[in-house]
């Protein structure tokens, strides 16, 4: 099958006798119209890719392309000062977020790294709240942050650890 281009359009040619009469029948075959000859099979023509609007994974992954880590490590902190504000908020105590806060700021980043935000407010607060002489169970914490008393007693035994060397 012979293809011509001309002015954006494609014509399909005859290869026996070069005519330019050439339909498409029931059969989904071309076929010229002046010797009869099968030309050939539809012709799917390629088109032109549309560009399709980013869904919303793909808005999420290049907006985190973007990101860079401080950026990131500051969002973190501000996740967990957050969260330690909300806990002391609900407890009626606020010198356990600034107890709590300056356990934090005291802490390396590698302590921390791949908690959970609440989790670690969580663990923060209570330490805090050790400190300062105020009982309060792993449980009630939980609850206000709704996660588990487990993971605060984990955390809590790891941040002692390094809350000692210092």
């Amino acid at each position: 099958m012979s293809l011509i281009h001309r002015k954006n359009h494609l014509y399909v040619i005859c290869p026996y006798c070069k005519s330019d009469k050439i339909i498409l029948n029931e059969n989904g075959e071309y076929v010229c119209t002046d010797c009869g000859t099968v030309v050939g099979y539809e012709l799917v023509l390629p088109r032109v890719k549309l560009e399709m609007p980013l869904r919303r994974e793909s808005r999420l992954l290049v907006f985190l392309q973007r990101e860079t880590k401080e950026t990131v490590k500051r969002k973190y902190s501000e996740l967990v000062r957050f969260y330690v504000a909300k806990i002391a908020r609900e407890l009626g105590r606020p010198d356990l977020e600034r107890v709590a806060l300056s356990t934090f700021q005291g802490l390396d980043k590698r302590v921390y790294q791949g908690k959970n935000p609440r989790v670690l407010a969580a663990a923060l607060v209570y330490m805090a709240a050790e400190k300062t002489g105020y009982h309060i169970h792993k449980q009630q914490i939980a609850l206000l942050l709704n996660i588990s008393k487990f993971s605060i007693r984990d955390t809590v035994t790891k941040l002692r650890r390094h809350v000692a060397q210092e």
